[in-house]
């Protein structure tokens, strides 16, 4: 149990500059920055997410054509060299609490979560969506190229050209407004309502 009295899994810490496989097939992926947040502005946000994606197949074993969402509450507070995330899901119920700073990343995911619901993989989504494009593209793989236009962000690969991720974000300021991430790849979306909140 943890201080609020919910069941949660063994957190896990792992190196701050860890490798997260956005497609197993390619093996195409995103290394996260050593040092988590490198501004000298904090951020203090709240974020409601809802994701929706495809399960492979039914219960039954047959190919599913149904889409699955969710939605939780996000709070991000980032700092120079450190970023945490708490989710909550729509029951007030804490789902992950992210620690992420230029030592380690630590994560703590509640024992009743999906197990599509990936930690690492929601940090991957959030860096690059919301962080800098020169950092991006310093965290994906080589065989990945990184767009960046007028409230657009493309991700794809440079061998044949085939667009792996398009985020749609606010121009003016990506944390306030709504953002959303096409993962065309994976068969995954999300939907995002950011607001920064007053520091």
């Amino acid at each position: 149990m943890d201080s609020s009295g919910l069941s949660v899994s063994n957190p896990f810490a792992t190196s701050p500059s860890q490798k997260i496989v956005l497609d197993p097939v390619s093996g195409n992926s995103i290394t996260l920055p050593r040092n988590p947040w490198n501004d000298d502005q904090t951020l203090e946000a709240t974020q409601q997410v809802t994701a929706e994606w495809q399960p492979a197949h039914t219960n039954t074993g047959a190919p599913n054509t149904d889409r699955t969402s969710a939605t939780f509450l996000a709070r991000i507070s980032a700092h120079k060299g450190t970023v945490k995330i708490v989710v909550i899901d729509d029951l007030g119920r804490r789902a992950l609490a992210i620690d992420w700073t230029r030592d380690a990343l630590t994560i703590v995911k509640a024992d009743w979560v999906p197990d599509a619901l990936d930690p690492t993989r929601l940090l991957a989504d959030m860096v690059m969506t919301y962080w800098p494009a020169d950092v991006v593209r310093d965290a994906v793989s080589d065989d990945m190229v990184v767009e960046d236009t007028m409230g657009q962000r493309t991700l794809r690969t440079k061998k044949d050209g085939f667009v792996f991720a398009v985020i749609e974000r606010p121009i003016r300021d990506p944390w306030q407004g709504l953002a959303t991430v096409r993962n065309q790849k994976l068969g995954y979306g999300l939907t995002i309502k950011s607001q920064r909140l007053e520091n």
